[in-house]
């Protein structure tokens, strides 16, 4: 598959970043939020009896990453119902920076979140109180580098967009610009629309 190349991380991030600025009134662009990462975390619960289905899902992050180390995470605590020992390997992560994580959004944004069946955007109320958006992937078969026969029922994904600033009004404003597909937006725009 063909790779979209896009000017994101050349041009889009310089042009987000003056906008935002002058609305809030930053006298620098070093004051200006910015994306610092991006991480993608799964949780795999059926890796407890089955360390297939944690095998499956660290190739299908590394595939999203497209080829980045992936960290495997591990239990804190024991939960005998769940024959959950402590240290044990339950999950996945990856890091994404700078240029990996503009072209992640980049995808995100125009072609996995529209592969979702009747996709109506996603919630502007997901940002916690580090000024970061949190949000969940529940198939990952949106992702087209995802090979089929690595996926499974229940496998998802948690994607965190960690920002330079705590301010949920400018980091929301960014991602804004950026076309993120809020679902108070997407309702505006159709509003809007109607009336016209």
């Amino acid at each position: 598959m063909s790779i979209v190349k896009n000017n994101w991380w050349e041009e889009k991030r310089h042009e987000i970043k003056k906008i935002v600025g002058k609305k809030f009134k930053h006298l620098s662009l070093m004051q200006t939020t910015d994306i610092e990462k991006i991480v993608l975390n799964s949780g795999v619960g059926q890796a407890v009896g089955d360390k297939k289905f944690l095998e499956n899902t660290e190739k299908s992050l590394i595939q999203i990453a497209r080829g980045q180390k992936v960290i495997l995470t591990y239990a804190r605590n024991s939960i005998t119902s769940f024959k959950l020992r402590e240290g044990m390997a339950i999950g996945c992560k990856v890091t994404l920076r700078k240029k990996r994580a503009w072209d992640f959004l980049f995808e995100l944004i125009n072609f996995n979140l529209p592969c979702i069946s009747n996709f109506q955007g996603i919630s502007s109320k997901k940002f916690d109180r580090a000024g970061n958006y949190n949000m969940g992937i529940d198939n990952l078969n949106i992702f087209p580098t995802v090979s089929y026969d690595l996926t499974f029922k229940n496998q998802g994904m948690q994607i965190t967009i960690v920002f330079k600033s705590s301010s949920i009004e400018e980091n929301s404003y960014y991602l804004t610009l950026l076309g993120f597909p809020f679902k108070e937006k997407l309702q505006e725009n159709i509003n809007y629309n109607s009336k016209n």
